[in-house]
């Protein structure tokens, strides 16, 4: 079975949220998932997939991670 999600995340930084991913997306690169990332305007996607539903889970898992991490980060340039 063959597995497909899509992120679609809209950002006014997007430059910085391509810098922060730029970095991450040749390690999830794996054996059973991939993700492939493209921007349009001020939207960055994400296509995700996967052969089975724990490599999704675990690479959902780590694109949420990260944009977690870059929103506290975010937040915090702002204060």
């Amino acid at each position: 079975m063959k597995l497909i999600a899509d992120i679609s995340i809209q950002s006014a930084d997007l430059s910085a949220l391509q810098r922060c991913f730029a970095a991450e997306i040749p390690s999830l690169q794996r054996e059973r998932s991939s993700v492939m990332v493209h921007t349009i305007k001020d939207t960055m996607h994400f296509a995700v997939t996967a052969e089975d539903a724990t490599a999704l889970r675990a690479t959902l898992n780590t694109i949420t991670k990260l944009l977690s991490t870059f929103q506290k980060a975010a937040e915090n340039n702002h204060d």
